[in-house]
């Protein structure tokens, strides 16, 4: 790793001082905290109203910090949008990080890596980086810290982690030297697939309750299979909860920077590893006691790749020149609701490659959208491709994708709707089949993308402009499919073509 020169212990301290402006000289830097959920899709948390989803920890740091309406993800994947966060990039800047079952590039630094080099305690538990590599680049660590996973438990249920996620994260607060500020990442691995059928009703949940959203069918398979997933958000928000209570007893919470999100989308059809707004649109809750007021939420549009560069001003630290994001630092200290930053007016997001294995020499299925307040624009760079896989025979995947085929995530619902193709023909289209090279859908009233206006002729002057902010700000940021240099993610897909763990 690319070693720099940063502030020491007592001239980081110094320099948060001059960042607050000298209201406290005892203040030190701020700890940070994140908690990242695995395949969670916005609203699904009880302050966002979703009423099949009891989220009393998730909802307590909203309600004592900001709740954030409108949070993004660079990528709808696992390891392309952990890096991005990471990195505080966008993710096609990431070379072989910028897809799953990769490699981790030598010389990408992580805002804990920085932070580290600057005085902070730092490690995580449960799931950093990944799914790939990143011991290929003769790393010691993760790019999320050193690992802290030794303690256990029995979990209520199949397919939940037996991590005990608070142990281990009062492992580490053991640890941490006396006066020195902490960077921590807990990486949930729920809600991701395969869930235990059936475990939301065995827990108490009501089908009736359950929001299907309109890109899926309203069957019983599928409310149950919401219901399922629902339960591992609760699940994961009761280890918040002790997390939570851990740190406010160790003296800190106030003093902590909290941050929940997660890290894409649902594992449902026309949801994760797409960039509709299941895939990208992601819940995000901040709670920093000491300077931020509670209580407010805020519309603007903001990216996790925003996340790195908050940390690193709030600590007092210069950021790398390669950050792409922006810190957050003046919405979370403003005063007040709603649209606060009106430069905050879009966000961009984009996909390589989801499966490697489902289409020939590991190729991916590329695409780039722009999202703002009122529509969503997506481009298909290979809309000759199928969304599902390119296997041999005809249009409809031969096979049955059922499982981890396609850059759809196995499961009942897939199952249902496969089986069902021709009862729910339009969903199964949206779904599984080829997509057009351009899409436009008015957020505002079709939050499910179910009509894309890409060729009204009413809406083509939406869809230039939008095209055209698209263009520019992925050459401003040196996306490569933008520069003439997109062969670079053709060439990592061949080195990298096969199916590895879980995404």
């Amino acid at each position: 790793m690319r070693r720099r020169a940063f502030l020491t212990q007592a001239a980081l301290g110094g320099a948060a001082l001059a960042a607050s402006g000298c209201r406290s000289r005892r203040r030190r830097p701020p700890n940070i905290l994140l908690c990242i959920s695995d395949d969670q899709s916005y609203p699904h948390a009880g302050a966002y109203g979703a009423a099949f989803v009891k989220t009393p920890a998730f909802d307590r740091v909203a309600r004592e910090g900001v709740l954030f309406r409108n949070a993004f993800v660079s990528a709808p994947s696992c390891a392309p949008s952990r890096a991005s966060l990471l990195t505080g990039q966008d993710f096609y800047r990431l070379r072989e990080a910028s897809m799953n079952h990769t490699v981790w590039p030598a010389d990408l630094e992580t805002y804990p890596e920085i932070l580290a080099e600057a005085g902070y305690a730092i490690g995580y538990t449960g799931k950093g980086w990944g799914p790939g590599n990143w011991k290929a680049s003769k790393r010691s660590t993760s790019p999320a810290g050193p690992a802290f996973n030794e303690f256990t438990l029995e979990p209520p249920g199949a397919h939940l982690s037996n991590l005990d996620y608070t142990r281990n994260f009062e492992a580490f607060l053991d640890q941490v030297p006396g006066g020195s500020p902490f960077c921590f990442w807990v990486g949930f691995s729920e809600p991701h697939r395969p869930f235990e059928a059936g475990i939301g009703t065995r827990y108490g949940a009501r089908l009736e309750d359950v929001r299907v959203p309109g890109f899926l069918p309203d069957a019983e398979i599928v409310r149950s299979d919401l219901a399922d997933y629902a339960f591992e958000i609760e699940y994961y928000d009761g280890h918040l909860a002790r997390i939570l209570a851990a740190l406010e007893m160790a003296g800190e919470l106030d003093r902590t920077i909290v941050v929940l999100t997660g890290d894409n989308g649902m594992a449902f059809p026309r949801a994760k590893a797409t960039l509709y707004e299941a895939g990208i649109h992601v819940p995000l809750a901040i709670r920093w006691g000491e300077r931020v007021q509670a209580g407010r939420v805020v519309d603007d549009l903001v990216s996790l790749i925003d996340l790195a560069p908050t940390f690193l001003e709030a600590a007092g630290l210069p950021l790398p020149p390669s950050v792409t994001g922006r810190s957050l630092l003046r919405l979370l200290e403003a005063g007040g609701s709603g649209r606060i930053d009106p430069s905050r007016d879009a966000i961009v997001a984009g996909l390589e490659r989801h499966f490697p294995g489902s289409r020939p020499r590991g190729a991916g299925y590329p695409m780039r959208a722009i999202r703002t307040h009122e529509y969503l624009y997506i481009r298909n760079l290979t809309p000759q491709r199928s969304p599902s896989g390119d296997r041999p025979g005809p249009a409809w995947p031969p096979d049955d994708p059922t499982g981890g085929f396609g850059d759809i995530d196995g499961g009942p619902s897939k199952t249902f709707l496969w089986e069902n193709r021709d009862r729910y023909p339009e969903l199964a289209r949206r779904a599984f089949s080829r997509r057009p090279a351009e899409e436009l859908y008015r957020v505002t009233e079709d939050p499910d993308n179910l009509r894309n206006l890409a060729a009204d002729p009413a809406h083509q002057e939406t869809r230039r402009t939008l095209a055209r902010r698209l263009d520019e700000y992925l050459e401003r940021t040196t996306d490569p499919r933008a520069t003439g240099k997109g062969e670079l993610f053709d060439r990592i897909t061949e080195r990298f073509p096969s199916l590895g763990s879980k995404s």
